[in-house]
């Protein structure tokens, strides 16, 4: 996505995000801008409208150790990982 790469040329330095998981059942993650906003507007600094999201998952890579993990594979290659 290009909005968090233009973040981070900007800044310099990665960021840590996450996706906003949905307490319903039949939704597991939300995707439209305007209910997240209603939903977590009072606990969050700033947020970013890109239009809605997809609904499958980011891939999250444990590069915390000598060697990689990947611990979800979901959208995005993880050749480069492995």
């Amino acid at each position: 996505n290009n909005i968090p790469r233009e973040i981070v040329r900007e800044l310099g330095n990665p960021i840590v995000t996450s996706s906003v998981k949905d307490e319903d059942k039949m939704i597991e993650y939300s995707t439209d801008p305007t209910l997240i906003y209603e939903s977590f507007s009072k606990h969050i600094d700033m947020m970013i409208d890109g239009g809605y999201g997809e609904v499958i998952p980011s891939t999250i890579v444990d590069c915390t150790n000598n060697t990689t993990e990947i611990i979800r594979e979901g959208k995005g290659d993880v050749t480069p990982f492995l």
